[in-house]
């Protein structure tokens, strides 16, 4: 294995330290629940497109108009939420920039409930500074909102556990609750350019009753607690990417994805890639991999280079998006099941549905990962940008197949002139096709911190049948997805949840013209 490039000016505010690495893709190599995604979506016909044949757009997008409903939710005695324009632009980047090829952490995830209520976990960002949209500078509290079903008010809990990144939320079907958080190991110091010179290098999930974690279940201690110079040591959760939690109601398990750094035998150098692992809900001890090496092997060293990894359970199984930039060097889209994770450590498949072009492990994938969604015929619709063949970063859509998937169709939604940049894409079923969202930030001056925000609308074949004009007032959390009200007053709706101007949070609702 060999160090990768310097990132030079891309350096997050952390000084990521990501060489190339091998042995990642899983151990089957064959080529927000975060809570929003939990479950299906409804189906779109089947898309009549030719596999990886772009969807021809047509010759005229009407524009119309799209409605957005914000209700803020007042969270201010309890600390302050993560605001877009705040805090994003304060990246590490130089010279700023919201166009990334890292993941960043979600420091708001929410979980929907059977009432069509939230539940939602926020990071406080009291007094944040010094590039805070990849982690805080010292531990913030996390807190508990639960928004009404007609999202008119909340009520704050704080949890009574602090860390630097939000790194996973979701709740069981018994409505306990269950949060991935990192805290500070023993052998942390502050010399510079030392591997034990980390903010949070423990990784920590904890199981509680009720919002108020003062009294929890367990909180177990995932990885961490190593000196980081030693070899096989793993640490650094949420370095360059992000972790989610997700809960498996058939086998009745906790899921576990989160970006990590580990050493690997080549003099103390730590190397980053993914780490998906299954829980028991009634202990928080981990469950066994079947491969008999819980350390660099399959789910434990799940690609190298995993910048922004997604997780989606649904029916027994657990859906993975990875964004590798060694190995594998592609967008793939792969599935666990229990049986195969505990049997052989082995993915029911491991598809591409992106390759990326340039030198494996530099760092610069010029892509970004967006939202993918279950669609209820077992197929699966994802989003993602690229600048790959294109004059600037453009939106593309690929429909998966869920048995072995397989890229069945793709469309590219935008055509950005030069320096205008796609960002931050997600969508979700809309009647027979979908809704995507995204936003465009032109990059010609590097000091611009404007994002437009925009709606489209696709059919089946996934064409573009109208689009919004550009959405003021609004924000989007970088890698959170949009949710879907299965339930209660807003049953049907699209939304997601943000930060805002005031520091408290929003809840949103989107209303696509018919």
């Amino acid at each position: 294995m060999k160090s990768s490039k310097p990132l030079q000016s891309l350096l997050l505010s952390s000084a990521l330290l990501l060489a190339a690495c091998g042995g990642g893709g899983g151990a089957s190599v064959t080529a927000s629940t975060q809570p929003a995604n939990a479950g299906s979506s409804p189906a779109p016909a089947p898309v009549q497109n030719p596999p990886s044949t772009p969807a021809p757009n047509p010759v005229t997008v009407p524009v119309k108009d799209y409605s957005v409903t914000t209700h803020a939710i007042p969270t201010a005695a309890a600390g302050q939420v993560f605001s877009l324009k705040a805090n994003f632009f304060d990246d590490g980047f130089v010279p700023p920039s919201p166009m990334s090829n890292y993941g960043f952490q979600n420091p708001i995830i929410p979980a929907v409930n059977a009432d069509g209520s939230l539940d939602v976990a926020w990071l406080d960002y009291s007094g944040a500074s010094g590039h805070a949209v990849s982690g805080l500078s010292t531990p913030g509290t996390i807190n508990i909102t639960h928004v009404n079903p007609d999202l008119s008010t909340g009520a704050t809990t704080a949890t009574s556990l602090q860390t630097y990144k939000l790194l996973g939320f979701t709740k069981d079907s018994n409505g306990a609750f269950y949060l991935a958080y990192n805290v500070d190991h023993p052998f942390k110091n502050a010399i510079a350019g030392d591997a034990n010179n980390v903010d949070g290098n423990e990784l920590r999930i904890a199981k509680s009753a009720s919002a108020n974690f003062g009294l929890r279940a367990w909180d177990t201690l995932v990885f961490g607690d190593q000196d980081n110079t030693k070899d096989m040591s793993k640490g650094n959760p949420g370095e360059a990417g992000l972790g989610m939690l997700g809960f498996d109601a058939i086998n009745q398990k906790l899921v576990l994805y989160v970006s990590h750094q580990m050493a690997s035998g080549d003099h103390g150098i730590r190397h980053q890639a993914g780490y998906f692992r299954y829980f028991n809900p009634l202990n928080g001890v981990p469950v066994a991999a079947g491969n008999g090496n819980a350390l660099n092997m399959g789910s434990s060293w799940f690609y190298s280079h995993n910048f922004s990894p997604r997780l989606l359970v649904d029916n027994g199984t657990s859906y993975l998006l990875a964004h590798g930039d060694y190995y594998s060097r592609q967008l793939g889209f792969a599935a666990y099941t229990y049986g195969g994770y505990t049997g052989s450590d082995q993915t029911q498949f491991d598809k591409s549905y992106f390759a990326i072009d340039g030198n494996k492990g530099d760092n610069n994938t010029n892509a970004q990962t967006g939202q993918f969604i279950k669609l209820n015929n077992g197929n699966f619709a994802m989003v993602h940008t690229t600048s790959q063949g294109r004059a600037a970063r453009d939106v593309r859509i690929v429909i998966a197949g869920g048995s072995d998937g397989g890229t069945q169709s793709s469309a590219w939604l935008t055509s950005n002139a030069a320096n205008v940049q796609a960002i931050m894409p997600k969508l979700e079923a809309s009647g027979s096709g979908f809704l995507v969202s995204y936003g465009l930030w032109n990059s010609s001056d590097r000091t611009n911190k404007s994002i437009e925000w925009h709606f489209m609308q696709l059919d089946a074949g996934l064409n573009v049948i109208s689009q919004s004009k550009a959405m003021p007032g609004i924000e989007f959390i970088a890698d959170l997805p949009l949710l879907r009200f299965t339930s209660g007053p807003n049953a049907g709706r699209v939304g997601w949840v943000s930060g805002n101007d005031q520091g408290t949070l929003s809840v949103n609702l989107v209303q696509a013209p018919q």
